[in-house]
C-alpha cells in the first residue's frame, strides 16, 4: 500500500491520451468524459481545447439533450 500523498499525478499527455482512447469507442459529453477518465471538468475542457486547436477532435456545442432537455458538449475523434 502506498504511503498517503505518494500517488503520482497524471500528466496532461496521460489525460489526452486516455480521452482518445475512449472515442475511439464512441462520441461523448464532456461530462461523460469527465466521468471515464476520473478528473475534473475544468480539466477536460482544457484537454479537449488542446485536442481540437491540432485537428485531433471535433467539438459540438448541442442546445438541449433528449432525456433532460439541458444543453450539452459532445465531443467525436475526426475522421480523415
Amino acid at each position: 500500500m502506498l504511503p498517503i500523498g505518494s500517488m503520482k499525478r497524471r500528466t496532461a499527455l496521460d489525460i489526452k491520451k486516455e480521452i482518445l482512447r475512449l472515442l475511439k469507442e464512441k462520441d461523448m459529453s464532456l461530462r461523460e468524459l469527465e466521468s471515464k477518465v476520473n478528473t475534473n471538468y475544468q480539466t477536460i475542457k482544457t484537454q479537449v481545447k488542446e485536442l481540437e486547436f491540432f485537428g485531433l477532435i471535433k467539438v459540438t456545442k448541442h442546445d438541449r439533450n433528449e432525456k433532460n432537455g439541458r444543453g450539452f458538449t459532445s465531443v467525436g475523434l475526426v475522421r480523415k
